[in-house]
């Protein structure tokens, strides 16, 4: 029997641009003269945020991964920005991230009748601010910053499953990462529903599909 519901938040809560980021640290790189594959760059882009993530990585906040990742590349191409200055302009984008116009009302729904926690990749000081200005709560929330590792690590579920006492099938856990959401929580026999918002379709071994959280409500969970 299903008694706590786990959400990741950007992507599934909150809404995020994919890829901003990475295309503004090549247009600064662009502006200092310096030629880029921009192919490449986006694969080592992604190369060292799941290596550094990674569960035999030592473990680094969203922050410090994002200033590194910022330096290398910067250093790379010679240059002369401070990239912890843009790693931190960049990063206030996400403290502005709004919600998605079902999240509130499906989470106060649903807290009538099940634990609702959020279980996020990211810094504390982020979803803490985002979830203040939209408004929106839970019974907990669990980041990879508090519980030191990153989905999709068993660690990352396990502890959560532990703090609250709970065993894996009592859990539903929704999110929009393929890798991260489904693969991470199945691993350790956590039912999953994973939200295609974009509507394109397949099968990872998700329990569930749902195109957003509404259906969570209208469906699943009626």
């Amino acid at each position: 029997m299903i008694t706590t519901v786990i959400f990741d938040a950007f992507g599934t809560l909150f809404k995020v641009e994919k890829g901003a980021s990475a295309k503004t640290i090549i247009c600064n790189i662009l502006s200092a003269g310096a030629e880029v594959d921009q192919i490449q760059f986006l694969d080592e882009w992604k190369s060292f945020y799941k290596n550094n993530t990674a569960p035999n990585a030592e473990f680094m906040t969203e922050r410090d991964i994002f200033i590194s990742r910022i330096q290398m590349f910067y250093d790379r191409y010679h240059v002369k920005r401070n990239a912890e200055n843009d790693a931190d302009s960049l990063l206030a984008t996400a403290f502005a991230r709004g919600a998605y116009p079902e999240t509130k009302d499906v989470l106060h729904d649903l807290m009538e009748n099940y634990l609702v926690f959020i279980g996020s990749n990211t810094d504390n000081d982020v979803l803490e601010c985002v979830m203040q200005n939209n408004n929106v709560t839970v019974h907990k929330v669990y980041t990879s910053e508090n519980l030191k590792c990153y989905k999709p690590s068993g660690h990352f579920f396990r502890q959560i499953l532990d703090d609250s006492a709970l065993l894996a099938n009592e859990v539903l856990f929704v999110g929009d990462s393929v890798t991260d959401d489904i693969m991470g929580p199945k691993a350790i026999g956590i039912k999953t529903v994973w939200i295609d918002r974009d509507g394109v379709g397949g099968d990872f071994g998700q329990d569930y599909t749902i195109t957003n959280l509404n259906e969570l409500i209208n469906g699943i969970l009626r």
